[in-house]
């Protein structure tokens, strides 16, 4: 019996899954957001700047690291030529490539750092070694998603973000409020990680699978300048403001980032459900499914964005000591969404395509085109502008992972008219917000506003297809009474 027969391609990922995983990147949003205003008013205004770009630099490199794998290894577990075994052999080596590049990086950042008398650099080496660790954790949660596991792929990921973030503040609570005990703490709780990753999803040595590290790295080259690319154009902000502007503006705009990050956070966490409903389609009514898939990403995306940018009034007061110079960054911020789902869904094809080379060329010239419209609000700084800079991007990556697919896909599988609709609507009510007071009482109003209005948008969706489904019954019951009378 072949793997692709002991997985049953339909009914995997469904609402129950992509509701778990939804739950799961709640918590981790709502874990950051608890725990980011008691860290950013323990520590100094450089050391928080430190901790933020230690931070990014984890989550940038790690991605970078992983090379795109993670759905490679989903999407190779259903494949009938041995897939659960190959797909295995990949996590090995992604295991295996990233703890020796951490290690490398971890070695070099040392030896920089051992001219600088204010220890920076030192956190930069944790960081290192944390990258080099979490390569674990993103093979395990890959396979995971394609058993369909998402209450341990969750567990994993609570651990390695908000734990680990809950054991930094813990830390600088007792042991120091610097921000290399606090990264200290953070590398703990990965730690603790990589273990549970290990529980869950034993690994195989690539080399014991005939091919498999070939392929392995065949796959990973392409796809390195792609994931560096995408996760430079996510964070990249903040690191070029630490370059430009210095680590203080660097961690004013790394404070409210999470009005960009929570939005992509939640899209990722659903697109565990959205990927394996598409690699898992049959070629008969893949077109179906990515039309399905898409439309439902794109209506996500705009209420998740929307929410965002309701919240984020009320919470630039929470999460920031300097409002008045923020909120309209962070009602900018979470514009990025719409394009956001749009490449992620697009992205899925071409993993299912064959055609993820193109990712090595697409992503780099995004990331180049917005870096070089990024360097004048960087440098004066203008966090504002930047943020919508910041924005513009993922609407031209989006756009263009949409050009690439449509060239192996039916133009009528992708509703490219629901993203511009939503994209408009957004903007637009960002545009609005901009001319709003910036107070924290404006702000509980904006919030209550948006998420009343999202409230009566969904009821009355709902009592539509509710309308349209007893339609649809008495439609069928006629045309059923029809064929007894012709019978007759």
């Amino acid at each position: 019996m072949t793997d692709r027969q002991e997985t049953p391609r339909r009914g995997i990922a469904g609402r129950r899954s992509a509701l778990l995983y939804l739950f799961g990147s709640l918590l981790q949003g709502l874990g950051l957001i608890l725990i980011q205003p008691f860290a950013i008013r323990l520590l100094s205004e450089l050391q928080w700047g430190l901790v933020a770009t230690s931070i990014v630099l984890i989550q940038v490199v790690v991605v970078l690291l992983s090379a795109g794998l993670p759905l490679a290894i989903s999407q190779l577990w259903f494949d009938q030529d041995n897939g659960r075994n190959r797909s295995l052999a990949m996590y090995g080596f992604l295991t295996i490539a990233c703890l020796a590049v951490g290690c490398v990086l971890a070695v070099g950042a040392g030896f920089l750092g051992r001219s600088d008398v204010t220890g920076t650099p030192w956190t930069i080496v944790l960081a290192m070694v944390i990258i080099g660790l979490l390569g674990t954790v993103l093979g395990a949660q890959a396979v995971l998603r394609a058993q369909d596991r998402p209450v341990a792929f969750v567990v994993l990921s609570v651990c390695s973000s908000v734990l680990a973030n809950l054991a930094g503040l813990g830390a600088i609570l007792v042991a120091g409020r610097t921000a290399l005990v606090y990264i200290v703490a953070y590398g703990a709780a990965v730690v603790v990680s990589v273990v549970v990753a290990l529980v869950l999803v034993r690994p195989r040595l690539p080399w014991k699978v005939p091919g498999m590290t070939r392929a392995s790295m065949r796959i990973a080259g392409p796809l390195l300048p792609h994931t560096g690319a995408l996760m430079l154009l996510t964070q990249g902000a903040v690191l070029l403001l630490a370059q430009l502007s210095g680590a203080s503006m660097a961690g004013q705009y790394g404070a409210v980032l999470i009005f960009a990050l929570g939005p992509l956070t939640i899209l990722n966490a659903l697109n565990n459900s959205w990927s394996t409903r598409i690699m898992s389609a049959d070629p008969a009514e893949l077109q179906a499914r990515i039309r399905e898939v898409a439309g439902e990403a794109a209506v996500i995306a705009l209420v998740v964005g929307l929410l965002a940018t309701s919240a984020a009034n009320v919470g630039a007061h929470v999460l920031t000591t300097d409002p008045g110079s923020l909120v309209q960054v962070a009602q900018i911020l979470p514009v990025v969404s719409l394009g956001y789902a749009l490449f992620l869904v697009a992205g899925n094809v071409l993993y299912v395509v064959h055609r993820t080379r193109l990712m090595a060329f697409v992503t780099p010239a995004v990331l180049l085109l917005t870096t070089l419209l990024a360097l004048l609000p960087a440098t004066t700084p203008a966090l504002a502008l930047l943020a919508a800079v910041h924005a513009a991007g993922f609407a031209l990556l989006g756009a263009s992972y949409l050009i690439a697919v449509r060239r192996y896909t039916p133009a009528d599988a992708w509703p490219s008219s629901v993203f511009l609709y939503c994209g408009a609507a957004h903007v637009l009510y960002a545009a609005v917000l901009w001319f709003a007071p910036v107070t924290s009482l404006w702000g509980v109003v904006e919030l209550a506003s948006g998420v009343v209005a999202l409230g009566v948008a969904g009821l009355l969706w709902l009592r539509r297809r509710r309308s349209g489904s007893a339609a649809e019954q008495v439609a069928a019951s006629d045309a059923e009474r029809t064929t007894e009378t012709a019978g007759d």
